[in-house]
């Protein structure tokens, strides 16, 4: 999958780039730094790891999670069905990981960020 990664490391982006306040706490406070407390101050109860084929409720108060999610081209078709869902409303690519969530009155967003 070194195209997968050669794809991700020409498209990802860092804070700088994040317009969204709830994505820039995510990122800053959970993602890259070490605050899962923020979690909470953002609305999210609790996380989900989602498997393969497995499509996630829609709960607002879920951060959903999936691991590898450029492993190989199921995994990668996977992950583009999730993004493509019409009520995820956000997702976040860091190559390693996914995340996807349901916020409601927040535009659709695909952010591809670095770790």
């Amino acid at each position: 999958m070194f195209l997968s990664y050669l794809r991700y490391l020409l498209k990802r982006k860092n804070e700088y780039h994040i317009h969204s306040p709830f994505v820039y706490k995510l990122y800053t406070e959970v993602i890259r730094g070490d605050h899962p407390e923020a979690l909470k101050e953002l609305g999210i109860d609790k996380t989900e790891t989602l498997a393969e084929g497995a499509f996630p409720q829609k709960d607002e108060s879920v951060m959903y999670m999936m691991n590898d999610i450029h492993k190989n081209k199921q995994k990668e078709a996977f992950w583009n069905t999730i993004c493509g869902q019409p009520d995820v409303t956000l997702t976040i690519d860091l190559y390693d990981k996914g995340l996807a969530f349901y916020r409601e009155g927040m535009e659709k967003q695909n952010f591809i960020l670095r770790r």
